[in-house]
């Protein structure tokens, strides 16, 4: 179940918390800390974030997801790892041979879609297993 710390991460997790007590499945809590954001910086902004800046959010994220699951009764590991996020979630997918993938959409469409990318749309297009996608009203899709 990855997780950026967003309101549609939160979704997904509600809706994932009950298919893995279904499942009597491990929640795994996975944050990815993007080094996309390690290159930016904006003129008259804050400096570009480190590697370990980014790993350090992703934790936090990892661990109140862990902390979500477990009060939902659920077995739960923290994850996190540095990279890019559809390219590191697809990847720990097929590394732990994951029964699927539980994540949120931004509920982006259309040119905004084609223009700032999804990384749940890369994630539905590369995972080596089923992914669940729940948009931002709580409705469920399968891929």
């Amino acid at each position: 179940m990855p997780t950026d710390g967003s309101e549609y991460a939160e979704n997904a997790a509600k809706n994932g918390f009950e298919i893995a007590e279904r499942m009597d499945a491990t929640v795994h809590a996975l944050a990815v800390g993007d080094t996309n954001l390690t290159h930016l910086s904006s003129v008259g902004g804050p400096p570009p974030k480190t590697v370990d800046d980014v790993a350090e959010i992703a934790a936090e994220w990892a661990d109140d997801l862990v902390d979500d699951a477990e009060a939902a009764g659920l077995e739960a590991e923290a994850v996190v790892r540095s990279g890019i996020p559809a390219e590191e979630i697809a990847d720990y997918a097929e590394a732990i041979d994951a029964d699927m993938i539980v994540m949120g959409t931004a509920g982006r469409s259309g040119f905004e879609r084609m223009v700032v990318g999804s990384v749940t749309n890369k994630v539905v297009r590369t995972a080596p297993v089923p992914v669940v996608t729940v948009r931002p009203d709580g409705t469920v899709d399968a891929a």
